[in-house]
């Protein structure tokens, strides 16, 4: 910083030098006096961009009575979470900075770099800051959304609590910043080796060296996701918004807390999805509270923090497959594709799990992480056609035979007593008796009745039983 002011020092010395005249008397004085007063202002006012934070922006703390985050249900992410947590994915923030120290982001935080812009030709400085720090909190609150760890009572967490986020911080803001200390600090974000480049800013005019920076992340197989930005141009002629209308970036709208599309947030075809993005608690700097923010830059961070948890599961998957995954599987707006939210608002669970078939037009086989829906197997028959038949008739033969077999001697039977119903009047097998024997009942004396003591006497009657005065009273 010093070196930097003593140089303007001396530029501005030099040029009151080149300027001079030679004037005379007084006038030769007071062009002196006004180079040093020149230099001295130079001396006394370094360049804003590499200032320390003037303003600090802290959070509150959540209520008591707050429960769980209410993303984590919105986004079905406990179901997710049983599949994947983001363990093992790097993303790159490229914004105004991540504070480490907030509890929340405990050991979520990679030591990163800074960008800061000088006043000379080599346009900005990089640093690599022994400790984090964020001035504005856009940052903080973004990598908050992608990778917060989980807490008791889930009072706050990323859409990834396990993935860990290497913050590139341009200092003094995104807007601020020269176009080549962007497109530097996107260089940087991906040499740090992330599989994830989250770009939460949009920029309405298509710069060169930015759009380079781009292509190369996209080339490198890094999943690059921006915001789509708050403008509202509702897609009008002209709209679009960069690197999100990038070739090979995932574009991000934002939906309200209704599903329905945000009114400042832009659209156009180069739309790819959404994330909700209306008045979220997010992670604040300087302390552990949070802070209520909206837009579509927090709407990108949930989709970034969805493609670690796909990389976490199929780390082999490439970026093409992942924003395939996330696409296709998104919960559809309004019925259908659309300007405004694209494909629909970015589902984790769904891109978790998402199945088609197992080749492509060409054959090809599926990709890493792909798992194909398998056809229902088909057995073929132990019996043609003509063999089934056959063992049909024959069955029904040998049934009917075994049938007539049995029913044989019931036919016999029914003969003999001349087909009535009844038993067998023959006696049975050697019970005939012989012609001259006498009735089996004959000489027997009729025995009375049994029951002829009932009409009064003392033995029973050795008349008929059936006495038909015998309840009568005399």
């Amino acid at each position: 910083m010093a070196d930097t002011a003593v140089r303007g020092a001396r530029r501005a010395r030099a040029h009151a030098a080149r300027s001079r005249r030679r004037p005379r008397g007084g006038a030769w004085l007071v062009g002196g006096l006004a180079a040093l007063l020149l230099a001295q202002l130079v001396v006394a006012q370094p360049a804003a961009a590499v200032e320390a934070c003037r303003t600090r922006a802290p959070g509150t703390e959540l209520p008591d009575g707050a429960g769980s985050y209410p993303l984590i249900d919105q986004l079905g992410l406990r179901q997710a979470w049983d599949l994947a947590t983001g363990s093992g994915v790097l993303v790159a923030v490229v914004d105004s900075g991540v504070d480490a120290e907030h509890p929340d982001l405990d050991g979520a935080v990679r030591r990163g770099s800074t960008y800061e812009g000088v006043n000379d030709e080599r346009e900005f400085d990089r640093t690599t800051p022994a400790a984090q720090e964020d001035c504005e909190g856009h940052g903080t609150a973004v990598a908050g959304l992608i990778a917060a760890r989980r807490a008791e009572g889930d009072r706050m967490a990323g859409v990834a609590p396990a993935a860990t986020v290497y913050p590139v911080r341009v200092a003094g803001g995104i807007e601020r910043a020269t176009v080549g200390t962007i497109a530097a600090a996107i260089g940087d974000a991906v040499d740090s080796g992330a599989r994830v480049l989250n770009l939460s800013f949009a920029l309405p005019t298509d710069y060169e060296p930015i759009r380079e920076a781009v292509a190369r992340a996209v080339a490198e197989d890094v999943v690059v996701v921006a915001a789509a930005g708050n403008e509202g141009n509702q897609g009008v002629s002209g709209g679009h918004m960069y690197p999100a209308a990038y070739d090979g970036v995932l574009a991000v709208g934002a939906v309200g807390n209704d599903g329905q599309p945000m009114d400042v947030s832009n659209a156009g075809p180069w739309v790819d999805l959404a994330g909700y993005g209306e008045e979220m608690a997010v992670v604040a700097p300087e302390g552990s509270g949070y802070r209520v923010e909206s837009g579509t830059s927090f709407a990108a961070a949930q989709v970034s923090g969805a493609a670690a948890l796909v990389l976490s599961r199929f780390p082999d998957l490439p970026a093409a497959e992942v924003a395939r995954r996330l696409t296709e599987s998104a919960t559809q707006v309004g019925g259908g594709v659309n300007d405004r939210t694209g494909a629909g608002i970015v589902d984790p669970f769904g891109a978790l799990t998402h199945l088609s078939g197992d080749t492509d037009s060409a054959g090809e086989a599926a990709p890493p992480g792909h798992i194909p829906v398998q056809p229902i197997p088909t057995s073929e028959p132990l019996l043609s056609a003509t063999a089934a038949t056959a063992l049909a008739w024959s069955g029904g033969l040998l049934l009917a035979v075994v049938l007539g077999l049995a029913a044989a001697p019931a036919v016999r039977r029914a003969a003999a007593r001349g087909w009535r119903a009844g038993p067998d009047p023959r006696p049975a097998p050697g019970t005939e008796r012989p012609a001259n024997l006498p009735p089996a009942n004959a000489g027997r004396r009729p025995q009375p009745g049994r029951l002829d003591w009932l009409d009064g006497s003392e033995s029973p009657s050795t008349t008929s039983s059936a006495h038909p005065s015998r309840n009568r009273t005399r």
